[in-house]
């Protein structure tokens, strides 16, 4: 039986395995939005899901039956936005996946049948140059045939892939921060893996079937000129040493939680005072009722009660420097947590949040604690004898020392981090065996975390804004992410 409902044939939502997904990404534009799906259900494939994504409008965007709406409480940029969209398409089971900026629609039924008849499974609306009397000149034609042309760059307007390529290199990369130049990075890691014949490429014939106000010099953008300046000039380095390497890295694009990360390791001494820490879950307290919009993970060895708002998770116990030891857990722990986008690691016992970092965060930063003082300490060096700690002091004496109580950064920055100092651990113990490295053991892990982080260069972010002033009580807590002493 065949059901005609306003004229458009229905189709259940399951009923066929080549379903078309449309997703709409809107910010503070009502009236464009409202426009744009009045022409997308005009022209409607047949069984189509509609989905608008929000993000973070105010006052919040609104949507007409049977279009289903996601949002955003607040503002997430870009790269957030077109990442819900593939969520939802993908999570829908669609085959045939449709991503539209809020300012284009359709102007023509079937519009949609150049795209998912192509064998490319990646192509995008495209014009070459605004349809105006003003001109970009961005762009030229590499290829033309009766079905494709081919570009030297690729605009966003609208996005077409099929699952299958999504499936094979992932979706928008986080590494662009708030947006420009995610979905030509995604169009040339689809490529670089051998899916598609050129990089940016459409459909021939696109104007007939596809309206953009942005040819056309319609519409205000959603991200100010100031704002999409900024954003170029910190991406365009990424984008074009990630096209120059051909580059073809998997980006999950599900929504990835954040976590902070302490240890409670007190199976065996603390090196530094000489005892046993006690296995009681009132020590990280404070710590685990500071922590917001992210997962609290205690890693402990004897610690059978997680402290309030935090979850426990047992490690073995290991005979090894409990400063060092904590790095090999927190590297095997987020190495089987991959739904982690940002992550801190934090002293437990003397740390607390007091502003929530995830919004300030950059992917590529690399966040540390710092003391006010310099690695001419004498502590350190007394207390951390092997020679590629005391080289290190040699080096960098009169610079400030790194504090390993903080540590921050994307899940893969982090573990590389954890990875390299236990590395260095086990390098050093290595010479002691062979009798290369004679000396005693340093007491913790200061140095080697020191030492790591100067391989990470001008990465490395520290300062008031990550912790207050060390052992001073408080001061810049008004501006401070963390209280650290």
């Amino acid at each position: 039986m065949q059901v005609t409902i306003d004229g458009v044939p229905y189709v259940p939502a399951c009923a066929s395995s080549t379903r078309i997904g449309i997703a709409i990404t809107t910010h503070n534009r009502a009236d464009v939005l409202s426009r744009a799906l009045d022409k997308h259900l005009r022209h409607l494939p047949a069984g189509a899901l509609v989905v608008v994504i929000d993000d973070g409008s105010a006052p919040a965007a609104t949507v007409t039956d049977g279009v289903q709406l996601m949002r955003h409480d607040a503002s997430l940029g870009i790269v957030a936005s077109k990442n819900a969209s593939l969520t939802a398409l993908m999570d829908a089971e669609c085959e045939h996946l449709f991503l539209w900026d809020d300012d284009a629609w359709p102007i023509a039924d079937n519009w949609h049948l150049p795209y998912i008849e192509s064998p490319e499974p990646h192509l995008a609306y495209q014009f070459l140059d605004l349809a105006g009397p003003r001109k970009l000149n961005d762009l030229a034609v590499l290829y033309r045939d009766d079905q494709h042309v081919a570009y030297t760059g690729q605009r966003g307007v609208m996005l077409y892939y099929h699952r299958s390529a999504i499936e094979t290199v992932g979706g928008f990369d986080p590494v662009y921060g708030r947006g420009m130049y995610e979905h030509s990075d995604l169009a040339l890691r689809i490529h670089n893996a051998g899916l598609t014949t050129w990089a940016y490429a459409d459909v021939s014939g696109s104007e007939r079937l596809i309206h953009s106000m942005d040819e056309h010099e319609e519409v205000t953008r959603s991200v100010s000129r100031p704002d999409r300046e900024a954003l170029v000039a910190r991406n365009v380095k990424i984008h074009n040493e990630r096209r120059d390497a051909g580059y073809t890295g998997y980006v999950e694009y599900h929504p990835r939680r954040n976590v902070v990360i302490t240890t409670l390791l007190t199976s065996q001494p603390d090196p530094q005072r000489g005892v046993k820490m006690r296995a009681e879950p009132d020590l990280l307290r404070a710590w685990a009722m500071s922590i917001s919009g992210a997962d609290a993970v205690v890693l402990a060895d004897e610690l059978t009660e997680a402290p309030p708002g935090a979850q426990l998770v047992s490690v073995p116990d290991v005979a090894m420097n409990v400063y060092f030891r904590r790095w090999l857990h927190i590297y095997q722990y987020l190495r089987d947590h991959p739904e982690y986008h940002f992550v801190w690691c934090t002293d437990g016992t003397d740390v607390e949040m007091l502003h929530t970092p995830w919004a300030e965060m950059e992917a590529g930063q690399v966040y540390v604690g710092s003391e006010p003082k310099t690695y001419a300490d004498v502590w350190a060096r007394q207390n951390h004898p092997e020679k590629p700690y005391q080289d290190f002091l040699d080096e960098y004496r009169h610079e400030a020392m790194l504090n390993a109580g903080l540590l921050g950064g994307t899940r893969e920055d982090v573990m590389a981090f954890a990875h390299a100092i236990v590395r260095l651990y086990y390098r050093i113990e290595s010479n002691r065996f062979w009798q290369t490295e004679r000396t005693g053991a340093a007491v913790g892990d200061m140095l080697a975390f020191g030492i790591v982080a100067k391989s990470f260069g001008n990465r490395l972010v520290t300062g008031p804004q990550i912790h207050t002033v060390f052992k001073s009580n408080g001061i810049g807590k008004e501006f401070a992410f963390w209280r650290h002493k």
